[in-house]
């Protein structure tokens, strides 16, 4: 599953009691989730979680999910801890949290040998680094095959200043915007996908509207949800409209000119291919949308 095909990525505390039945498509157009154990998680809920997650992969033995399923431990150790479990190898990977320069060849050591796909989650003091995210690009370029998409962690970040999202404004409005800016620039160029930051506040819908459109123009595919009601906005906007998709085909056409222009737009093959083969992965995985963005047609 590529980053496209993860689409909003629920995340769903292990205590959580409807943890199951989402692996197994409770939610409308779910694709992905991460079940957590770390900060949905209370110091005095870290075995009752324990617990749960080891319930739900003995379910999942018995039955496949069947959307993909990801699991975010505590720390290093309890990752040695999760591997040993029954059924560990139903779920897709692992999100690696609060990976830093240090931690991350530590992390990797442990799932050197696994076949899990990993999401490390940059959300510490590096992500004002630029120096240290080239360093942490470089670490996992070994590895690229694996890593799903590199999260953003923009709660964490932003309590390192002290501070909570605004629930009128998006990310790129506040300070939490250069720091996404620098984290796609430095892995998106070399193949790696990023997904968006959570927006908390879901009960304001047009807000998050209007954050993953800034996403999309930034190059972030997936995003992290934190409310079912969340999904079906994130999808809804990332299915592109009828003359994003007709600029797509034109450009991806092998007899276009090398340049031309659509919709009083130039349009440059050479350069906006890369841009128009994300539009129709967006449109294989999401539908193109119609009228009423809320709907979509599947295309080939």
């Amino acid at each position: 599953m590529n980053a496209v095909e993860l689409g909003a990525t629920l995340y769903v505390p292990a205590t959580n009691p409807a943890a199951r039945t989402m692996a197994y498509g409770a939610i409308d157009d779910l694709r992905s989730m991460v079940v957590c154990l770390e900060d949905s998680v209370r110091d005095d809920q870290v075995d009752a979680a324990l617990d749960d997650l080891a319930a739900l992969l003995r379910a999942l033995v018995a039955k496949s999910p069947t959307l993909s399923v990801y699991v975010r431990p505590r720390d290093f150790r309890m990752l040695t801890q999760l591997l040993k479990m029954k059924g560990i190898d139903r779920i897709d990977g692992f999100v690696l949290p609060k990976v830093t320069t240090q931690s991350l060849p530590v992390w990797l050591t442990a799932l050197m040998h696994e076949d899990h796909r990993i999401m490390p989650t940059i959300e510490g003091e590096d992500a004002f680094d630029r120096l240290a995210l080239a360093r942490l690009c470089d670490q996992l370029k070994p590895y690229a095959e694996r890593v799903s998409a590199v999260r953003i962690g923009g709660n964490d970040i932003l309590g390192l200043l002290g501070i909570r999202r605004s629930r009128y404004r998006t990310a790129y409005d506040g300070p939490l915007g250069s720091v996404i800016r620098d984290i796609a620039g430095t892995f998106i160029p070399h193949g790696f996908s990023v997904a968006a930051p959570v927006f908390e506040h879901f009960a304001a819908p047009d807000v998050l509207r209007r954050e993953v459109e800034q996403d999309i123009e930034h190059g972030l595919l997936t995003k992290t949800a934190i409310h079912p009601d969340q999904i079906a906005i994130i999808h809804s906007v990332y299915r592109p409209d009828v003359q994003e998709m007709a600029e797509a085909r034109a450009i991806l056409n092998h007899e276009a000119p090398a340049v031309f222009g659509r919709n009083g737009s130039m349009c440059e093959p050479a350069t906006h291919a890369p841009w128009a083969g994300m539009v129709v992965k967006r449109a294989q995985t999401h539908g193109v949308a119609g009228p009423d963005q809320h709907t979509g047609v599947k295309v080939a």
